[in-house]
Protein backbone atom coordinates (compact mmCIF):
# COMPACT_ATOMS: atom_id res chain seq x y z
CA UNK A 1 0.00 0.00 0.00
CA UNK A 2 1.09 3.51 -1.06
CA UNK A 3 -0.02 6.51 -0.12
CA UNK A 4 1.39 9.26 -2.76
CA UNK A 5 0.92 13.19 -1.63
CA UNK A 6 1.97 15.08 -4.76
CA UNK A 7 5.52 13.63 -5.76
CA UNK A 8 6.79 12.27 -2.49
CA UNK A 9 5.30 8.58 -2.10
CA UNK A 10 4.86 6.94 1.40
CA UNK A 11 4.96 3.30 2.19
CA UNK A 12 4.62 1.24 5.02
CA UNK A 13 6.67 -1.68 5.13
CA UNK A 14 6.40 -4.11 7.44
CA UNK A 15 5.23 -3.84 10.61
CA UNK A 16 7.54 -0.76 12.09
CA UNK A 17 8.73 0.96 8.99
CA UNK A 18 7.99 3.62 6.70
CA UNK A 19 9.63 4.23 3.12
CA UNK A 20 9.72 7.78 1.98
CA UNK A 21 10.78 8.78 -1.54
CA UNK A 22 10.53 11.78 -3.21
CA UNK A 23 12.58 13.82 -6.21
CA UNK A 24 14.35 16.88 -6.44
CA UNK A 25 15.19 19.39 -8.92
CA UNK A 26 18.57 19.66 -8.05
CA UNK A 27 22.40 18.08 -8.04
CA UNK A 28 23.00 15.49 -5.49
CA UNK A 29 25.54 17.52 -3.40
CA UNK A 30 22.72 20.51 -3.78
CA UNK A 31 20.28 18.19 -1.66
CA UNK A 32 22.89 16.75 0.80
CA UNK A 33 23.87 20.18 1.35
CA UNK A 34 20.08 21.49 1.46
CA UNK A 35 19.56 18.35 4.14
CA UNK A 36 23.01 19.43 6.43
CA UNK A 37 23.35 23.13 6.05
CA UNK A 38 22.01 25.12 9.20
CA UNK A 39 20.60 28.08 6.89
CA UNK A 40 19.26 25.78 4.30
CA UNK A 41 17.42 23.81 6.63
CA UNK A 42 16.15 26.33 8.06
CA UNK A 43 14.22 27.50 5.28
CA UNK A 44 12.25 24.69 4.24
CA UNK A 45 11.95 22.40 7.19
CA UNK A 46 9.16 21.80 8.88
CA UNK A 47 5.43 22.78 8.84
CA UNK A 48 4.56 26.18 7.17
CA UNK A 49 4.22 29.10 9.69
CA UNK A 50 6.29 27.83 12.07
CA UNK A 51 9.86 29.65 12.53
CA UNK A 52 12.87 27.13 12.67
CA UNK A 53 16.01 27.26 14.49
CA UNK A 54 18.81 25.12 13.83
CA UNK A 55 20.84 24.67 17.31
CA UNK A 56 22.96 21.97 16.27
CA UNK A 57 24.12 19.61 13.17
CA UNK A 58 27.68 18.12 13.57
CA UNK A 59 27.81 16.03 10.67
CA UNK A 60 29.84 13.04 11.71
CA UNK A 61 29.32 9.56 13.39
CA UNK A 62 28.54 9.99 16.96
CA UNK A 63 27.53 13.48 16.27
CA UNK A 64 24.39 15.26 17.54
CA UNK A 65 21.58 17.16 15.84
CA UNK A 66 19.16 19.47 16.85
CA UNK A 67 16.13 22.02 15.65
CA UNK A 68 13.27 23.77 17.42
CA UNK A 69 10.44 24.57 15.54
CA UNK A 70 8.40 27.91 17.36
CA UNK A 71 4.64 28.13 16.28
CA UNK A 72 2.78 31.76 15.93
CA UNK A 73 1.41 30.62 19.05
CA UNK A 74 4.89 30.09 21.05
CA UNK A 75 4.69 27.05 21.62
CA UNK A 76 7.67 25.39 20.80
CA UNK A 77 9.00 21.40 19.60
CA UNK A 78 12.59 20.33 19.76
CA UNK A 79 13.86 17.48 17.31
CA UNK A 80 17.16 16.05 17.75
CA UNK A 81 19.00 12.61 17.77
CA UNK A 82 22.72 11.76 16.97
CA UNK A 83 24.22 10.75 13.03
CA UNK A 84 24.98 6.86 12.89
CA UNK A 85 26.40 6.94 9.24
CA UNK A 86 27.94 9.57 7.03
CA UNK A 87 28.75 8.64 3.30
CA UNK A 88 28.61 11.99 1.72
CA UNK A 89 26.85 12.74 -0.52
CA UNK A 90 25.13 9.34 -1.00
CA UNK A 91 23.60 8.51 2.31
CA UNK A 92 23.59 9.06 6.11
CA UNK A 93 22.27 7.28 8.74
CA UNK A 94 20.98 9.01 11.91
CA UNK A 95 18.18 8.71 15.42
CA UNK A 96 15.61 11.53 15.50
CA UNK A 97 13.57 11.48 18.78
CA UNK A 98 9.84 12.11 18.52
CA UNK A 99 9.40 14.36 21.10
CA UNK A 100 5.34 14.26 23.06
CA UNK A 101 4.89 10.78 21.48
CA UNK A 102 2.17 9.04 23.44
CA UNK A 103 3.31 5.56 25.41
CA UNK A 104 1.46 2.68 24.62
CA UNK A 105 2.01 -0.69 26.40
CA UNK A 106 4.26 -1.80 23.08
CA UNK A 107 5.83 0.94 23.02
CA UNK A 108 6.69 1.65 26.59
CA UNK A 109 9.95 0.22 27.28
CA UNK A 110 11.72 0.89 24.33
CA UNK A 111 13.99 3.40 22.67
CA UNK A 112 11.17 5.59 20.96
CA UNK A 113 13.94 7.01 18.71
CA UNK A 114 13.46 6.49 15.36
CA UNK A 115 16.16 5.42 13.15
CA UNK A 116 16.25 6.80 9.09
CA UNK A 117 18.77 5.89 6.75
CA UNK A 118 18.83 9.00 4.01
CA UNK A 119 19.77 8.03 0.57
CA UNK A 120 20.57 10.55 -2.37
CA UNK A 121 20.61 9.10 -5.96
CA UNK A 122 21.15 11.77 -8.70
CA UNK A 123 19.73 10.93 -12.35
CA UNK A 124 19.87 13.77 -15.19
CA UNK A 125 20.16 16.38 -12.68
CA UNK A 126 17.36 15.26 -10.63
CA UNK A 127 17.69 13.55 -7.30
CA UNK A 128 15.70 11.07 -5.79
CA UNK A 129 15.80 11.11 -2.28
CA UNK A 130 14.94 8.17 -0.29
CA UNK A 131 14.06 7.44 3.76
CA UNK A 132 13.94 4.30 5.49
CA UNK A 133 12.32 5.19 8.69
CA UNK A 134 12.44 2.27 11.14
CA UNK A 135 10.82 2.89 14.67
CA UNK A 136 10.50 1.66 17.83
CA UNK A 137 6.95 -0.16 17.55
CA UNK A 138 4.09 -0.80 14.74
CA UNK A 139 2.21 2.23 17.19
CA UNK A 140 4.73 4.97 16.97
CA UNK A 141 5.30 3.84 13.20
CA UNK A 142 1.20 4.64 12.77
CA UNK A 143 1.19 7.59 15.01
CA UNK A 144 3.82 8.76 12.44
CA UNK A 145 1.39 8.02 9.61
CA UNK A 146 -1.53 9.41 11.22
CA UNK A 147 0.56 13.23 12.04
CA UNK A 148 0.13 14.05 8.30
CA UNK A 149 2.74 13.38 5.88
CA UNK A 150 1.33 16.53 4.13
CA UNK A 151 3.44 18.71 6.31
CA UNK A 152 6.88 16.47 5.38
CA UNK A 153 5.46 16.86 1.06
CA UNK A 154 5.20 21.26 1.87
CA UNK A 155 8.98 20.87 3.45
CA UNK A 156 9.86 18.90 0.21
CA UNK A 157 8.25 21.52 -2.25
CA UNK A 158 9.99 24.34 0.03
CA UNK A 159 13.10 22.47 -0.67
CA UNK A 160 12.55 22.17 -4.67
CA UNK A 161 11.91 25.99 -4.71
CA UNK A 162 14.98 27.13 -2.28
CA UNK A 163 17.18 25.39 -4.61
CA UNK A 164 15.78 26.00 -7.67
CA UNK A 165 16.40 29.70 -7.11
CA UNK A 166 19.73 29.50 -6.81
Amino acid sequence: MSDAVDSAVVTPSGGTSIIITRELQASRERVWEAFHDPNLVSQWWGPVGRTNHITEIDLRPGGRWRFGQKAPDGSEVIYGGEYVEIDAPRKFVYTKHWANMPDDEQASNTNKDSVITAIFEEEGGKTTVTLACEFASSFIRDQALESGMERMQRSYDRMDTLLASD
